[in-house]
Parts: C-alpha cells; sequence; structure tokens
C-alpha cells in the first residue's frame, strides 16, 4: 500500500507500507497504485490502555469482534481490553476469549483490579476485592497491565513479582507518598487515571501524584472534560510531560450511547448529558472515545502535537511496542485528517478500515 500526498510534519510526502509496516516515506513521486489523501493530514492511530467499553458493548463480555470494529470507527487503532473488578471465572472467560479481529487491534488485557482499594473502588464491586495473589494471578494470559493498590496486604511483593511481565499501574488507592515510592522501586511503572480514585496532592502529603511526578513514571489522564478539570489536566501536563502522560477514555459500556439506565461491572448506572455516574452520582466511567479526549485537551490549550502524542507515541512507548508514530520501521496505523479534525481514513496494520 501507499498512501500519497499526506501531509506530515508540515510536509507533503509518500507513505509506503507493506506487510503491514512503514517501509519509507518519501517526497518523490509514484505512479504506482495509492491511496491519494489529497493534502490531507497524516498522524499515527490511537492506542487506549484503559478503556472498558463502548456502544453498549463491554470487555467483561469476552465478545471482543464488534468492539475492535467499533473503537476503530473512532479512530482508536489499538486498545487494552480493561476489566472490572469481578470473580476469577469472569476474569478468565476474558482472558481467554478470542481476540483477533479486524479493526482496532487488542494489545492485551489491562485488569482493574480486583486488588485495589475499598475504600477508593469507585464504580468498582466491592464484593470482589480480593488480597493479591501470585500464584491466582499467573492463570491470567495475555494481561499487559494491571492496577494495584500498593498497600493492601502483600501488595508491594506481588507488585515485585507481576512487574517483571507486566506494566503495574498504582491505582484506586489510599496509598500514602512514602507507599507509592516504596511501590515505584519495585516495578510500579504508572498512575490509573490519575487524580481519581485516589489521595489528592497536597503540600504536606504528596501521595501517590506526588510520588509519580518525583520519580518520573507514567500517568494516565481521563480528558473527557468531567473527571477532571481543566486546570488539573493543564497541572498534569506540565508535571508530567507529553513524553510520560498518556490520554486514555475510561471508557464503559454506555458510552456513545443515548441518555438512559445500563449496566457496567454488575452496577446500574446512568447516562446524561454525556456523563455516566452511579445511583448516588459518582462518577462511573467516561462517555467519550480517545479522539475526544485529544480535542479536549486542545481545547484546554495542550498544544496539537503533544495531545496527539499523549494518545500515540507515548502509550505506545509505555507498552514497548512499534506503534504510535509514523516513522519507517513502525507498525502502519494511521488516521487521515480533514481541516477540521474529522477523521477522513483511517488505516490499520496497512490496510484501509474506512
Amino acid at each position: 500500500m501507499i498512501i500519497k500526498n499526506a501531509l506530515l510534519n508540515g510536509e507533503i510526502k509518500n507513505i509506503i507500507i507493506e506487510n503491514g509496516v512503514i517501509t519509507d516515506i518519501t517526497d518523490k513521486p509514484t505512479n504506482e497504485d495509492a491511496i491519494d489523501v489529497g493534502g490531507k493530514e497524516a498522524i499515527a492511530g490511537l492506542i487506549d490502555v484503559h478503556t472498558h467499553g463502548i456502544l453498549g458493548f463491554d470487555t467483561m463480555d469476552a465478545d471482543f469482534e464488534v468492539m475492535c470494529e467499533s473503537y476503530a470507527k473512532f479512530g482508536t487503532t489499538s486498545f487494552l481490553p480493561t476489566t472490572m473488578t469481578m470473580g476469577y471465572d469472569d476474569l478468565l472467560k476474558v482472558t481467554n476469549a478470542k481476540t483477533d479481529f479486524d479493526g482496532a487491534n487488542i494489545l492485551g488485557f489491562h485488569f482493574e483490579g480486583p486488588y485495589i482499594s475499598s475504600k477508593y473502588k469507585g464504580a468498582q464491586d466491592e464484593k470482589n476485592i480480593k488480597i493479591p495473589n501470585i500464584k491466582e494471578f499467573s492463570q491470567f494470559k495475555n494481561v499487559k497491565m494491571i492496577t494495584v493498590a500498593p498497600e493492601v496486604e502483600n501488595g508491594l511483593q506481588f507488585i515485585s513479582e507481576v512487574s517483571k511481565e507486566t506494566v503495574v499501574s498504582i491505582g484506586h488507592t489510599e496509598c500514602d507518598y512514602d507507599t507509592a515510592i516504596k511501590a515505584i522501586e519495585c516495578g510500579a511503572f504508572c498512575l490509573t487515571h490519575t487524580f481519581n480514585a485516589m489521595p489528592p496532592l497536597h503540600h504536606r502529603a504528596p501521595g501517590p501524584i506526588g510520588a509519580g511526578v518525583e520519580k518520573h513514571i507514567y500517568a494516565q489522564i481521563i480528558c473527557d472534560g468531567l473527571h477532571i478539570n481543566k486546570g488539573a489536566i493543564i497541572s498534569a501536563y506540565k508535571m508530567f510531560g507529553a513524553d510520560r502522560m498518556c490520554l486514555i477514555s475510561d471508557s464503559i459500556r454506555p458510552a456513545k450511547l443515548n441518555d438512559g439506565e445500563y449496566e457496567s461491572g454488575g452496577l446500574p448506572v446512568f447516562v446524561k448529558d454525556n456523563s455516566i455516574r452511579l445511583k448516588d452520582g459518582t462518577l462511573a466511567g467516561s462517555h467519550a472515545c480517545l479522539f475526544d479526549c485529544v480535542k479536549k485537551a486542545i481545547e484546554f490549550g495542550i498544544p496539537r502535537e503533544d495531545a496527539i502524542k499523549m494518545a500515540t507515541e507515548t502509550p505506545a512507548r509505555l507498552l514497548g511496542i512499534k506503534k504510535g508514530k509514523i516513522e519507517i520501521g513502525y507498525d502502519a496505523d494511521i488516521l487521515i485528517l480533514d481541516n477540521d479534525m474529522n477523521i477522513n481514513k483511517i488505516i490499520i496494520g496497512g490496510k484501509a478500515f474506512l
């Protein structure tokens, strides 16, 4: 495949793709058959490392064919289907499910729990919270990321073991600064939906956020305009920088659906005015897709290039994969955008999806 006349970093280029990988980027004319995008901008496909569901589908359904198609339509070309704090049988069903479908690439799973704090459980079901157990966790395959509260019994030892193979993210936690520092030294490398479901950054008790800034780990940020105030988003951007801040959607089953009552993680949730909440008003997850979050970050004042980077290159680097950049040797997951930042074409693995 050749993508012709693409605007890439301010210059018109042809992108040469073979076997799903970018093999050349050139300004030399070509007479070969090509997709001519007429000077529209090309950016890397978006990578969502924290998303539960969309359009009525959920990771816990363990049925990913339509999910892969749905995410791709919204510009997310790779994602980590994110579980809820549920029983082991339910989690096994998810990790044993077929994941190789057309559309967005499933890169592995993100376990959000069940090893979390009951105090900061958020929209997770407390009855399924468990003490970390490496033997039990080892039965699950293809888990690329796990959210852990390091202060729970056996938490630090679990992090030390699991972080050898899996990205450990600190979240749904009441840990203090010292415990967070220990967790990072044990191998934790990320903060789960920073600011949400954790102690705040306080000048005498900096907590996990202060520890994360000091130790220069990655920080997931829900940038839907509801979960975090604009001022906190900008503060996080300045503290972590575009190389360490990952935009996430944290979308759940009713994302992109109309107002009404739905289910997520075994709990009733309510959609109204593009927010999703529990009955008591607690935010239960996001109604946004990752591309919405990129646009919101730009609206908040983050430079466009950095907003895109935080949804492409930065999460790819966190996961250690050759995605997230339009460069030679990288997977050919590409979005073509018009001048109003609408998605015009979607290329996944060197094949036209839209």
